[in-house]
């Protein structure tokens, strides 16, 4: 019987009601060498056959003539009525042989396609992860450029970039070790100092980069501005060619302009002469590129600094800001700005795994009938707009609803079930009849339909679909309490097989996995840490077919996050990044226990959702499998599954939680 987890699902009837009676064995793929094996074993049983056939027809002639002639003897003739005997046996044995050998073909045949459309799956997938990993590995490659204020005050904070450099780039590759690292610095002091810069073009040498650093001090200044727009300046000269560009500014002082600070002792009080800052600044941005991106930290030492990156930002600056008080903390805030901008390239480029490719074959049918030339005709974007507000009582009476079936795994009972596909099945409901001393199951089943009303709009996108706010339950009446609130999750895109029952139970299977190796972590975990929650996923599918060429006849649904927690936060990804404002050693550690409780077959990633108290709450997990053919288009395999604990592993080590 299934049992319903109140906790995360709506009450959709008692739970002794209800449960999944279809449950098909997971259907495994016909080995193409065995079946060969098979019909060759066929053939050559038909052909001993035909031969021992046409060795007693010999006899059986020859045995003819003597018979003919009167020479035949006694045993001669009794030998006679033996063939005739064996040929009538063996013209059976033939017929069914044939049969058999033609089954034999027909599922050597069959298992060929079955192979053929594996073979043409496998290499759509390994095309799209190749593509993913050349994404990932071209956002790890960065030109970080050090922009420096090194006037007399700054001299603990350039003997720090002398010390830290090793450290960040150590600390960077330990999460991202195919990083391409090259370095530049433009050291900068004051407009009439006898050296207003010191500048180091990009070098991927670590040395050359400590050998500029040992010999530059800390010296001039005489107002309290520096020259920061010329560095600006000096910075937009550099060779960028990297995809991932980081700035990281270093400074205890703003620029010259009043517009930026309030000090009266400002010798250039309209600015750098012949130097807007802003522009200088929206040149720097726009080096990002069409294929890359441009991230820009300012590294505050003193709340002098504050109104200049204030007023950056009202001029359309993108800017970080990260206190640096301490000379100590530079090596942790560069190497956020580093990670950061490395995550800011790849979900630029689109999320690895996430874009619409051709869907999986099914059958040779599909294979025959696919026309792989047509890939951006076959697929396009469903037209939608987005409405965060949440339908009224009102609005919802004016929705009508629609008949659905309902889909669901079984439950899982231990980590070995999860090497092969899950079992699923339709939700049915089960008669109940009520009796003084309780309820009495019978071995009647109702229909499986239940009814959903939807909102006409999406409240919120990810990369891949649209989250509706939905209802769901056996009754009408019970639609709009709150037990029944649903979210409803579609594909954004619609075409060939993009938005098939298949598409819609992987996500749903996905979600089965997470919210098991959720609850089996939760049994495990460190007392310190935190618990992990995984909404599990149904999926409805409406009786209607009116709604199947728009893409919204099936949905994902859920019960939705809980509210009074956190903001919504995407804590990492499926390619390895966590976001280091967000770390939390129980969600490193749920991750980790992923990958080694399934000894390295399936990790858990791209973890999303929201913190309430002393348990997290996630959506739409991603799982990275050896198996590239399970789990749909962001299943990256195991070299992204090596990424992902590289990177797992590495924060743990950082933060002293290993």
């Amino acid at each position: 019987m299934f049992t319903m987890e109140a906790v995360f699902l709506p009450m959709i009837g008692e739970e002794e009601s209800f449960e999944i009676i279809e449950n098909p064995k997971t259907e495994k793929a016909i080995e193409k060498d065995s079946a060969e094996a098979l019909l060759d074993k066929a053939k050559a049983k038909t052909a001993v056959l035909a031969d021992e056939a046409e060795m007693s027809i010999v006899e059986l002639q020859n045995l003819l003539g003597k018979t003919k002639t009167g020479t035949a003897t006694r045993v001669e003739k009794d030998r006679l009525l033996s063939l005739n005997s064996k040929l009538s046996a063996l013209k059976k044995d033939i017929a069914e042989a044939k049969t058999i050998e033609k089954d034999a073909e027909l599922f050597f045949l069959h298992a060929k396609a079955s192979s053929k459309v594996k073979e043409v799956n496998l290499a759509m997938r390994e095309k799209d992860i190749r593509r993913a990993l050349l994404a990932v590995r071209s956002a790890e490659s960065v030109d970080l450029a050090f922009i420096l204020d090194c006037t007399g005050s700054m001299g603990s904070y350039i003997a720090s970039a002398k010390n830290s450099i090793r450290d960040i780039i150590k600390c960077v590759a330990s999460t991202n070790s195919s990083m391409n690292l090259r370095l530049a610095l433009v050291g900068y002091r004051d407009i009439n100092d006898s050296k207003r810069f010191e500048v180091l073009d990009f070098v991927s040498s670590v040395g050359a980069f400590e050998d500029f650093l040992a010999n530059l001090s800390a010296d001039g200044g005489g107002d309290t501005p520096e020259d920061l727009a010329g560095a600006i300046q000096q910075a937009n000269s550099l060779t960028w060619t990297q995809p991932s560009k980081v700035v990281f500014i270093i400074a205890d002082a703003p620029c010259h302009g009043t517009e930026f600070h309030l000090f009266g002792d400002d010798s250039y009080p309209g600015g750098s002469p012949g130097i807007d800052i802003i522009s200088e600044l929206q040149n720097l941005q726009e080096k990002a590129g069409v294929q890359g991106t441009m991230s820009l930290t300012f590294g505050r030492i003193l709340n002098d600094t504050n109104q200049m990156v204030q007023r950056f930002r009202g001029s359309g600056i993108t800017i970080d800001e990260v206190g640096i008080e301490e000379a100590s903390k530079l090596t942790k805030t560069v190497t956020a700005s580093v990670r950061k901008s490395i995550f800011k390239t790849v979900t630029a480029l689109g999320k690895p795994g996430a874009s619409v490719s051709f869907a999986p074959l099914t059958n040779v049918d599909d294979l025959l009938k696919r026309d792989f030339s047509r890939k951006s005709s076959d697929t396009s974007l469903k037209a939608y707009t987005i409405s965060p507000s949440h339908p009224s009582a009102i609005d919802w009476k004016r929705q009508a609803c629609s008949k659905v079936k309902i889909y669901r795994n079984t439950r899982i009972n231990d980590v070995s079930d999860l090497q092969e596909p899950l079992k699923m099945g339709l939700l049915k409901f089960v008669d109940v009849v009520k009796r003084k001393h309780g309820p009495r199951r019978t071995d009647k089943t109702f229909e499986s339909t239940m009814l959903m009303r939807r909102a006409p709009s999406p409240f919120a996108e990810g990369e891949i679909r649209l989250a509706f706010h939905g209802q769901l339950a056996k009754h009408e009446d019970d639609l709009c309490k709150k037990t029944h609130a649903m979210v409803m999750k579609s594909f954004k895109h619609v075409g060939v097989g993009v938005n098939d029952r298949d598409q819609y139970l992987k996500q749903m299977e996905v979600s089965a996995i997470a919210h098991f190796l959720a609850n089996e972590y939760n049994s495990f975990k460190p007392s310190h840490c935190k618990m992990v929650h995984v909404l599990p996923v149904l999926v409805i599918e409406e009786e209607d077919e009116t709604n199947e060429t728009s893409g919204n006849r099936r949905f994902c649904a859920e019960a939705p996050l809980p509210s009074g927690g956190t903001e919504f936060t995407k804590y990492s990804n499926n390619t390895g990044y966590w976001d280091g404002d967000h770390l939390d050693e129980t969600l490193l550690r749920f991750t980790k226990y992923t990958y080694e409780v399934t000894s390295g077959y399936i990790i858990v990633t791209d973890l999303q959702g929201v913190q309430k108290g002393n348990q997290f709450y996630l959506t739409d997990p991603v799982i990275l499998c050896k198996d590239i053919l399970r789990f749909g288009n962001t299943n990256l395999g195991e070299k992204f599954i090596a990424k992902c604990i590289e990177s797992t592993v590495g924060h743990l080590k950082e933060n002293g939680w290993d």
